[in-house]
């Protein structure tokens, strides 16, 4: 996959409710959420809150006049939830941000649906190189790793905890390590298996390669 079909990928989807819906069904992670519940987990949750104004304050950055409110609201984000959330960012639908605390997108970052996100993640640039990382679907970031430059991440790839990516990652593996380099690759996942099968298939990575383990996805139902 070239970087221009990733690129393409990483724009939203038609429409701010659109978007803002595929966004509230993967934060629900396989629950069933009346309206009500929505409503309750946006006014209690700041990961919620803060992935719904991200995708406003996106919205926003489109329109020369609406850019000064995006920026606004961006700093309102990182004030109420801790996460730098750059506006003029392309990232697809179905974002998920697991905990909000630390976490930095870049302005120039793309990726595409069903990204992860956990916390003390940061996707940026590298300096003095330059340009922001692209990212495909199915993209999973674990807590406190660092994702720099102008590189690529694959479809399905799993980003362990506290590893430093500085170099491209292809599709289908697991990346550990500070720089990190592959560890763990999908084979023997039969075709159609789920994403959480695929991590948790590779969970556990060996201390030697600079991380203990990714954290499985938090299953304890928000209220």
């Amino acid at each position: 996959m070239t970087s221009r079909q990733i690129a393409a990928r990483g724009q939203p989807a038609p429409g701010l409710r659109a978007t803002i819906g595929d966004d509230i069904e993967a934060m629900a992670e396989g629950a069933t959420l009346s309206r009500s519940r929505v409503a309750l987990r946006l006014a209690v949750h700041a990961r919620w809150r803060a992935v719904v104004c991200w995708r406003i304050a996106q919205a926003c950055m489109r329109h020369t006049a609406s850019r000064p409110f995006a920026l606004w609201l961006s700093d309102r984000i990182l004030a109420a939830s801790g996460a730098e959330l750059k506006p003029s960012c392309r990232i697809g639908p179905g974002v998920v941000l697991k905990h909000t605390t630390g976490i930095v997108v870049g302005g120039e970052v793309v990726a595409g649906r069903r990204l992860t996100l956990h916390q003390n993640v940061t996707l940026g640039d590298r300096r003095p190189y330059g340009g922001q990382p692209t990212l495909g679907d199915d993209v999973t970031v674990g807590a406190g790793a660092c994702v720099l430059g102008p590189i690529s991440i694959g479809d399905r790839a799993i980003v362990a905890a506290n590893a430093v990516v500085l170099s491209d990652v292809p599709a289908d593996c697991v990346v550990a390590g500070a720089p990190a380099r592959v560890v763990s690759r999908f084979d023997g996942i039969p075709v159609g298996a789920s994403k959480e099968r695929a991590i948790s298939s590779y969970l556990t990575i060996p201390l030697g390669h600079g991380l203990a383990a990714i954290a499985p996805h938090d299953r304890t139902p928000d209220p």
